[in-house]
C-alpha cells in the first residue's frame, strides 16, 4: 500500500466516499434542531439551527434534491 497515491487519476476514479467532517445532530435547550459540523485544523465548528416547525421543509428540500439525481 506504500505505492498508493491519492492524487493519481486511478485513485480519483476509485474514490467512492470523499472526506466528510464529523456531523452531529441534536436538540438545543430551546428544542430547536442543531446541525453541527466539526471544524478542521482548529477552525470553529459550523452550526445550523433549524426550528422544529421548519424541519419538514428542510427534509422535503433534501428529498427533492435526492430525487433529481
Amino acid at each position: 500500500m506504500a505505492d498508493w497515491d491519492w492524487n493519481s487519476t486511478s485513485a480519483r476514479e476509485s474514490l467512492v466516499l470523499p472526506r466528510v467532517d464529523a456531523l452531529a445532530i441534536y436538540a438545543n435547550s430551546n428544542g430547536e434542531i442543531v446541525l453541527r459540523q466539526q471544524g478542521m485544523d482548529g477552525h470553529d465548528d459550523s452550526i445550523v439551527i433549524i426550528p422544529k416547525a421548519q424541519a419538514q421543509v428542510v427534509i422535503n428540500a433534501i428529498a427533492d434534491m435526492l430525487a433529481d439525481k
